[in-house]
C-alpha cells in the first residue's frame, strides 16, 4: 500500500496577511515590495523553537514562532 502524498500548501498569516504567507511544512515567505515569494530564514530562540522577525504595519519588527503561525494559518487542518 503506497503513502498518501502531502502536498505544500501556503496560507496568509492572520495578522500579517497583505506581505506574509506560512506554508503547512513551516516554511515562511514574505510578499513585500523587494522580496519577491522569498522565504525567510529562520533562527532558534532560547527555548529552541525556530522563529522569524516580520514587519508590522506600524514599522516595527516582531519576532514569531513558526509552529505559532502555522497553527494560526491552519486552524482546522490536521497536519
Amino acid at each position: 500500500m503506497s503513502q498518501p502524498v502531502i502536498t505544500e500548501e501556503w496560507h496568509k498569516i492572520p495578522g500579517f496577511d497583505l506581505i506574509y504567507e506560512v506554508s503547512n511544512f513551516g516554511e515562511v515567505r514574505s510578499w513585500g515590495s523587494n522580496a519577491r515569494g522569498r522565504t525567510l530564514k529562520t533562527r532558534k530562540d532560547r527555548d529552541g523553537f525556530p522563529t522569524v522577525r516580520l514587519m508590522c504595519w506600524d514599522g516595527r519588527m516582531r519576532v514569531r514562532r513558526v509552529h505559532l503561525l502555522v497553527a494560526k494559518a491552519f486552524p482546522e487542518e490536521e497536519l
